[in-house]
C-alpha cells in the first residue's frame, strides 16, 4: 500500500491518523480540513536530532517556522528543545509565545525591517546577516539599543542542488547571501570585527529545499568550512556556530527514496570535523534548520467530492471543495502530493482521473492523472505530505475562507486553528467616506 506506515486502514477501509478515523474527523471538524499528527512531528525531530548528536558535541535544531508556523506546532517543537528558525517579526513573536528562549532563535531574511531588528536585537537573537547594508542597520540598532548585538552572516556559496529552480538558494545568482566567491562575505566579517556593537558568533549557508542527495549538502560544508578557515587566518575570527541551514527533503511519491539524517550526518560530520583538525580551529557548535522534513508528513489534506465529470477518451474530472487556495504547492511548483479516497482505502483504483478545486483557474488542481477507485460525490479525499508549506501558503483567492486545522495526539483530536468564516474574508476591509 503507497500510504506511509505511520497512517493506518480500519475495518471500515478508512484512513486513520494518530488514531482517529478520517471519515469521521471530517464530519466532526467539516472540510476542508488540515490533520496533522503530534507524535509524527515529534518522532521526526526526534531522528533528526539524534543523527546529528551522535556525531558532534554540540548541536542545535531551530525547526524553520515559515514551514507550519501555527502556535500548537510551535510549541510542541519547543517542548522537545528545538530551537526556532524565523524570518519575520511575526515568526519571532510566535517563538516567544511558545518559550524559545532568544538564544536558541535564529534570524534570517534578506530585508529585515528596523522594527524587526529591534526586537531581535532586544531579545539576544542570533541575526544572520544578509547583506553589507543590513549590518549597517543592525550596528546602528544597538547602539541605539545600548546592546551588543549577536551576528553571524549567510554566505552563498554557489552549490548547484536537484530541486525546482524557485526554492534553490544557494546558486550565486539568487538574491541570498553575501558571494564567497568574490571575497564579499570575508570583507563583511572583516567590517563587523571591527564593529564593538556586534558579536561575531556564527556563519550560514541555505542552499534549497526539497533536496534528497547528500552531495550538496557536502559541497556546501566543504565551502563552509573553508570560509571559516580563512577568516580564522587572515581576521583571527573564530566562528562558534556553524548553521548548515535546513533543506532535507522528504519522499512525496511512492517509489522516491528517502535521505535518512542519519546518512546526511554520516557525510556531514566528517567535513567538519576535518576541517577543524587540519586548520587548528575551535570545535564550533553546528545548528541546523529543518521545516520540511519536521512536518511534512505528518499532515493530511481532507476534502470533500461535490462532483465528477467524465470526459471520453481521458482522464475524469473530480472536484473538490478546496484547491490551490488551500494547497498551492501543485500549482506553483508542479508538485506532487500522493492521493488517496479516505472512504475506500485498499480498493481497486481503476480509474483514472484529476482532483480539481473550485476555484476559476485551470491552474487549480491537486493533482493530475491519479488511479483511484471508482469516485463518488461525497467522497472523502486525503492529501498527503502536507504538514510543510500548506496551511502555511493557503490564501482566500475567490474568497474561499482558509481551512481549519486539527492535531491529533494518540486517539485524541482538538481543533488548533479555527475554521475560517465569511465574515473572516472582509474583516479588515474599510469602506470610504465617499462610497457610504
Amino acid at each position: 500500500m503507497p500510504i506511509k506506515p505511520h497512517f493506518g486502514v480500519n475495518e471500515r477501509g478508512h484512513l486513520t491518523i494518530g488514531g482517529r478515523d478520517a471519515v469521521e474527523m471530517a464530519e466532526r471538524f467539516g472540510t476542508p480540513l488540515y490533520v496533522v499528527d503530534e507524535q509524527r512531528i515529534r518522532e521526526n525531530y526526534r531522528r533528526f536530532y539524534g543523527a546529528f548528536a551522535q556525531r558532534w558535541h554540540s548541536v542545535m535544531v531551530c525547526y524553520a517556522y515559515k514551514a507550519n508556523s501555527n502556535l500548537a506546532i510551535c510549541k510542541i517543537l519547543q517542548s522537545e528543545g528545538a530551537g526556532a528558525e524565523v524570518s519575520s517579526g511575526c515568526e519571532l513573536q510566535i517563538a516567544s509565545r511558545v518559550g524559545v528562549p532568544g538564544q536558541r532563535i535564529i534570524f534570517n531574511g534578506n530585508n529585515k525591517s528596523a522594527a524587526e531588528l529591534e526586537a531581535a536585537v532586544a531579545n539576544d537573537v542570533l541575526i544572520n546577516v544578509d547583506s553589507v547594508q543590513e549590518l549597517l542597520s543592525v550596528r546602528r540598532t544597538a547602539s541605539r539599543l545600548g546592546r551588543r548585538a549577536r551576528v553571524g552572516f549567510r554566505v552563498n556559496p554557489d552549490v548547484k542542488t536537484p530541486t525546482h529552480s524557485y526554492i534553490a538558494t544557494g546558486l550565486r545568482e539568487s538574491k541570498f547571501g553575501l558571494d564567497a566567491a568574490s571575497g564579499q562575505a570575508l570583507e563583511a566579517y572583516r567590517m563587523a570585527s571591527d564593529m564593538e556593537e556586534l558579536e561575531v558568533v556564527g556563519i550560514h549557508c541555505h542552499i534549497g529545499s526539497q533536496i534528497l542527495d547528500a552531495a550538496p549538502f557536502e559541497e556546501e560544508a566543504e565551502k563552509l568550512m573553508a570560509l571559516v578557515a580563512q577568516l580564522k587566518e587572515e581576521l583571527d575570527v573564530d566562528i562558534s556556530l556553524v548553521d548548515l541551514g535546513g533543506g532535507l527533503g522528504i519522499p512525496y511519491k511512492p517509489d522516491e527514496k528517502e535521505l535518512p539524517p542519519e546518512q546526511l550526518a554520516s557525510r556531514i560530520v566528517p567535513i567538519i570535523e576535518r576541517a577543524v583538525e587540519e586548520h587548528h580551529l575551535i570545535r564550533p557548535a553546528l545548528a541546523f534548520e529543518p521545516g520540511r522534513y519536521i512536518v511534512a508528513d505528518a499532515g493530511v489534506l481532507l476534502v470533500r467530492v461535490g462532483y465528477c465529470k467524465a470526459r471520453p477518451g481521458m482522464p475524469g474530472w473530480v472536484a473538490v471543495d478546496a484547491g490551490m487556495n488551500a494547497l498551492i504547492r501543485p500549482a506553483l511548483y508542479g508538485a506532487y502530493h500522493h492521493i488517496e479516497v479516505a472512504n475506500k482505502v485498499g480498493m481497486e483504483p481503476r480509474e483514472l482521473v484529476n482532483i480539481a478545486g473550485p476555484l476559476c483557474e485551470s491552474g487549480d488542481f491537486l493533482g493530475k492523472e491519479r488511479r483511484l477507485p471508482p469516485v463518488e460525490a461525497g467522497d472523502l479525499i486525503a492529501v498527503f505530505d502536507v504538514g510543510a508549506y500548506g496551511l502555511a501558503m493557503s490564501s482566500q483567492h475567490t474568497a474561499q475562507p482558509r481551512p481549519a486545522m486539527v492535531l491529533v495526539n494518540s486517539g485524541k483530536a482538538e481543533i488548533v486553528r479555527l475554521r475560517e468564516g465569511y465574515d473572516d474574508i472582509t474583516r479588515l476591509d474599510r469602506m470610504p467616506e465617499w462610497l457610504k
